[in-house]
């Protein structure tokens, strides 16, 4: 027995002990939040941004590409706590611009002014039509006798209102021409959306050694096609906001918009070569059950999974930044 390597117990943490930990993180962190509005304005529109953004996108897959758990409930039970934290999220971003108007902390809830100039502005507006699309995907995945080809337009129809909310505010209520630019984000917060969803998507796809193989050969095909038409629209949403929010080639790197701008392109365009990675080497040999390039793959969408995070934190930095100011 001499000599033999002796097996320690893996540590196990029990879940309960997780959401102890996570609830609290997420008490104190909010308590910090009311202690400075202007930090709490950030997390909840950052923690909004994110959930909407990637229940759209997972709404989107659902609805083209069909369930990659085969009907397993964590897959519903995903998405609809995503419109959970996202709508509630998003009411709080109300009240903390509220505050951040009154400039007068949590007592400035009570303020009439700053609450009325608020609720009859584009935040709320923004707000209203973002809770209605998280609504109606939270519906989609909630509701089991719901035709398969309803559930679809209900599934497309809550993204399209959840991406089409980020058209109410912002920069897009203050540049111009109004219809091209409303157009150009349109399609960028469809596109970063569908690619976000997509992303999960093929990963749990991946992942799951249960999968049929000529199912999974017929989405990651499928899937690849459909990305090709994401990409470019996110691309061409974007280059187009790009021209028409800066007033200048010296405004990329003489303005605070410019230069986030310039972190995001690049961490996007990183992105991209692991995505054409993807396209061009990997995803056909995968789709044949070549087992190097599944492992390739997976690890591949595991970095863009990361990528797309950060990108996402990157792009509620630059909301906040103004084209024209240096």
């Amino acid at each position: 027995m001499a000599g033999l390597p002796i097996e320690t117990p893996a540590l196990r943490v029990p879940p309960a002990a997780v959401r102890t930990v996570a609830l609290l993180l997420a008490l104190g962190l909010f308590i910090v939040a009311l202690a400075f509005p202007g930090f709490g304005l950030y997390a909840v529109d950052g923690a909004a941004l994110f959930c909407s953004i990637a229940a759209a996108g997972l709404s989107f897959f659902t609805a083209l590409l069909g369930d990659p758990t085969d009907g397993q409930v964590w897959w519903g039970t995903t998405v609809r706590r995503l419109t959970i934290v996202g709508f509630a999220a998003t009411l709080l971003t109300v009240a903390f611009t509220i505050m951040v108007v009154a400039g007068d902390g949590l007592r400035g809830l009570g303020d009439g002014l700053s609450r009325d100039a608020v609720l009859r502005g584009a935040t709320y507006e923004a707000a209203l039509a973002r809770c209605a699309g998280l609504c109606l995907v939270a519906a989609a995945f909630s509701v089991p006798r719901i035709a398969i080809a309803s559930r679809r337009l209900v599934m497309i129809a809550g993204g399209v209102l959840i991406s089409g909310s980020f058209l109410l505010a912002g920069h897009a209520r203050s540049h111009g021409p109004a219809v091209i630019v409303l157009l150009c984000l349109l399609a960028h917060v469809i596109g970063a959306s569908g690619w976000a969803g997509g992303l999960v998507g093929l990963g749990v796809t991946l992942h799951r050694r249960s999968t049929d193989s000529a199912r999974r050969e017929r989405m990651l095909i499928t899937f690849a096609g459909l990305m090709t038409g994401v990409i470019v629209m996110l691309l061409a949403g974007g280059i187009g906001l790009g021209a028409l929010y800066l007033s200048s080639w010296h405004a990329l790197v003489s303005t605070a918009y410019g230069q986030v701008l310039i972190v995001k392109v690049g961490l996007v365009a990183g992105m991209l070569v692991v995505s054409a990675s993807n396209h061009y080497r990997l995803v056909r040999p995968a789709a044949a059950g070549d087992v190097s390039a599944l492992a390739a793959l997976r690890m591949n969408v595991a970095v863009e999974q990361i990528g797309l995070v950060t990108v996402l934190l990157v792009t509620e930095v630059l909301l906040r930044q103004n084209p024209i100011a240096s």
